[in-house]
């Protein structure tokens, strides 16, 4: 059997919709889209949406049918929609095939099979308003033969088992050298994250796009103990001829230009620590619009616009 699984969550920046549950009238709740591709035809395929056991919403999974080679973020937006499956408090996951056949439609079979000439769309949902996010969840589809993928509804990138087109990139503020840290790195992650009495975890920042046609580089000051990164050409090759810094090389991707759902990662420079000392020369990284309004907000930090592009969260 192939099988492809990816751990995920609801979150409030997922795609917002009107909740399955017909008595729920005009009620709304959010929802994350995959495309699903199928090697072979006339396949049955199984879905699996588990939600983590100290969750108490009601997951809720959909298949839509779309032409083959489709994208978007409203992809599946009047698609065909072939089978549909939730707990009902009946049970821990949603699944397709489920125990009746009462939640197929548009004349899909059951069990369900795969169709030449198509993909598919999975949506994770809840039945339900969610009074609470996020939410987690793992979702695992599976063939008895040939392969299966499941990719980004928006960039086409296949998903990674963490659950999406991309690599959380995690901020830790650096109470020593007065700086941020940016990484995807789970041993840096670690480490940063046991050494409480110098970092503090603020969190994902962005996610690393898989697809990225852009590194970034990354280099430490040893002046300041800050680091930069940076995946334009030019600036690389600058920084590189100044002696205060040492290259790390690369250690993420990034767009470097807009594409369909990315989002900007602006950079300001700390004016204060580069009057401490000229070769302080620091940096500020963010995508979060209330950040940025407030660095915006104060006299010691210039803002320089879009890094690079990356993914949200």
């Amino acid at each position: 059997m192939a099988s492809v699984q990816v751990t995920s969550q609801l979150t409030t920046t997922d795609k917002e919709i009107q909740t399955p549950n017909p008595n729920d009238g005009s009620a709304r709740t959010r929802a994350k889209d995959y495309i699903l591709e199928v090697e072979l035809v006339n396949e049955t395929i199984f879905i699996d949406l588990f939600k983590d056991r100290t969750s108490t919403y009601d997951p809720f999974v959909q298949l839509f049918q779309i032409p083959k080679g489709s994208r978007g973020a409203n992809v599946a937006d009047g698609a065909l929609l072939l089978a549909q499956d939730n707990n009902g408090g009946l049970a821990e996951d949603s699944k397709i095939p489920n125990f009746t056949t009462n939640q197929y439609f548009n004349g899909a079979p059951f069990p369900l099979k795969s169709a030449p000439g198509v993909d598919y769309v999975v949506r994770v949902t809840s039945r339900d308003t969610l009074t609470q996010l996020p939410q987690p969840f793992t979702l695992q589809v599976a063939t008895d033969r040939g392969s299966v993928a499941l990719k980004d509804a928006i960039t086409g990138a296949l998903v990674d088992p963490a659950g999406s087109s991309g690599i959380p990139v995690a901020r830790f503020f650096d109470k020593t050298a007065g700086g941020h840290f940016y990484t995807t790195d789970q041993i840096e992650k670690s480490d940063r994250l046991t050494n409480f009495a110098r970092f503090q975890s603020e969190g994902d920042e962005f996610k690393a796009p898989g697809d990225g046609n852009a590194k970034v580089q990354r280099f430490l000051n040893t002046a300041s103990g800050t680091y930069f990164f940076t995946n334009k050409p030019g600036e690389i090759q600058f920084v590189r001829t100044l002696p205060q810094f040492r290259d790390q090389g690369e250690v993420f991707n990034s767009y470097s230009t807009a594409v369909p759902g990315a989002i900007p990662v602006y950079r300001f420079t700390n004016l204060a620590r580069e009057r401490e000392n000229p070769l302080n020369i620091t940096h500020f990284f963010t995508t979060k619009a209330e950040d940025r309004r407030a660095v915006q907000a104060r006299s010691d930090f210039r803002d320089e616009g879009v890094a690079f592009y990356a993914l949200p969260v």
